[in-house]
């Protein structure tokens, strides 16, 4: 008969321990599964829940640029001479009247001589020849009267010929035609001298004319006189060699050095932005520039003046595209413009400002987003807002409302059952329904994340949650 083996107890005790242990570790899965799939469901059934407030709607439009002076001034100069000296830079402040750069006034100051010079001996040529023109006219006059005296003779001759010859015909018994032909030639001769006496006052008159007429060109010749016209112009650059700030404020260009020579009286020699005002210039979206009008009030902020805001009001709107010229050559658009007045004095030419026009004040409303408006079967608009039931649990309310205008994310609430405090169910999806329950643990508030709330791994829900409130 053979040796039985028998069973050790250490190894049976080993196997009783292990299942010991299994058991342990499918009771801690199975409370964990259990707990994480309450915790999904109730993260897939929570809801955000916010109070009912009150916004202004006002709407604006914001808008972006730079400051400058509300005028810009360019100093320019007849005096087509080199510069002598510039006394400005860009960024000096400099006073209405300021001397800021010189040009060359002895050049001009010798032109001037030498045309005086010329004028004068023109001017000397000039009177003798009016002289003679006037001595002229008076020749032709006593030469009218010399040759009218003889013409007057001539007729007086021949009425006193004819005269006499008549007497003779009259007296005459025969009266042959030698004397009647006689008679004829004195009456002929009488007609004559009346035509040639015609004759003379006609050719004398014109001659007393035309000498008059080359005194009044004379006359006309210099006071138009070209050289008086370039005297005048030399005499006016001369005055503009020193040029001076036609305002106050801040010099922004420079365009001449010592040296140069203006060359052009409209060229820019120094610009000066009058910073007595100032304005702000801004780029506008096509989308938004019907909108703006001017007149309309803007609430300006600068990073210079921290959380001060500046009053201003829009003083132009351009309605054309800005035209800039590459480096490539290449003419491109830009946006279109405004330029909004500024009630201060303390901002610098160049900074940086944001402005919020004013396109409609409305004021503190009561306002919701629009996309959470819903529309039942009857045309109705509604809200579903969450009620507090006793237990802590709310429940999804249905509140008709009136809307009114949309501004940006927000409707305007102007009628209805919707109250500011009611705690608004952020339904975007749709798939909240009225009636609906909803426990502490899946409602949330945005307003409340980040600021403290339990982040206990244990209950990461109740980490979002918040109560709501009963009405009272």
């Amino acid at each position: 008969m053979g040796n039985k083996t028998k069973p050790k107890k250490g190894k049976k005790k080993v196997v009783i321990i292990v299942l010991v242990v299994l058991v342990v570790v499918a009771a801690i899965i199975g409370s964990s599964v259990k707990k994480m799939t309450s915790q999904v469901a109730t993260a897939v059934n929570t809801v955000e829940v916010e109070p009912v407030q009150k916004r202004d709607l006002s709407d604006t439009i914001s808008l972006k640029g730079t400051v400058s002076g509300i005028t810009k001034n360019n100093a320019t100069s007849k005096a087509l001479a080199e510069i002598t000296a510039v006394n400005v830079q860009v960024g000096d402040i400099v006073k209405e009247g300021d001397v800021l750069c010189t040009l060359d006034s002895s050049t001009i100051q010798d032109q001037i001589a030498d045309l005086e010079k010329n004028m004068s001996d023109t001017n000397a040529t000039d009177s003798i020849n009016s002289q003679q023109t006037a001595e002229t006219v008076s020749r032709a006059k006593e030469d009218q009267q010399t040759q009218l005296a003889a013409a007057q003779k001539a007729i007086d001759d021949a009425k006193d010929a004819y005269n006499a010859q008549s007497i003779m015909w009259d007296k005459s018994e025969d009266k042959s035609d030698a004397e009647f032909q006689s008679l004829l030639a004195a009456q002929k001769a009488v007609t004559t001298a009346e035509e040639d006496y015609q004759k003379v006052l006609e050719t004398t008159n014109r001659t007393i004319e035309d000498a008059q007429r080359a005194v009044e060109l004379d006359k006309y010749k210099g006071s138009d006189s070209s050289s008086k016209d370039k005297l005048t112009d030399l005499k006016e650059q001369l005055e503009d060699c020193n040029i001076t700030a036609p305002c106050g404020g801040v010099v922004t260009a420079v365009n001449v050095s010592v040296g140069d020579v203006n060359a052009d009286s409209k060229t820019p020699l120094v610009t000066i932005e009058d910073t007595s005002s100032l304005k702000m210039v801004a780029t506008v979206e096509e989308a938004d520039i019907l909108k703006i009008e001017e007149g309309m009030k803007a609430t300006v902020t600068a990073d210079a003046m921290g959380d001060e805001t500046i009053n201003g009001t829009v003083t132009r709107v351009v309605r054309v595209k800005g035209q800039s010229t590459g480096s490539d050559g290449q003419t491109t658009s830009g946006g279109y413009s405004v330029e909004i007045s500024l009630d201060n004095k303390e901002l610098l030419v160049g900074m940086e400002v944001k402005a919020k026009v004013m396109i409609k004040e409305k004021g503190e409303v009561l306002a919701i987003p629009y996309d959470l408006v819903k529309t039942d079967d009857d045309g109705n608009t509604y809200v579903l807002v969450a009620e507090a039931n006793a237990d802590g649990s709310a429940t999804a309310v249905k509140k008709n409302i009136t809307v009114g205008e949309e501004v940006d994310y927000y409707t305007e609430v102007t009628g209805g059952d919707l109250a500011e405090g009611d705690k608004l169910i952020y339904d975007y999806s749709g798939t909240v329904t009225e009636g609906q329950q909803f426990t502490p643990e899946q409602m949330y508030s945005e307003q409340d994340m980040g600021t403290g709330a339990s982040t206990d791994e244990t209950s990461d829900a109740e980490g979002m949650s918040t109560s709501v409130e009963g009405n009272e």
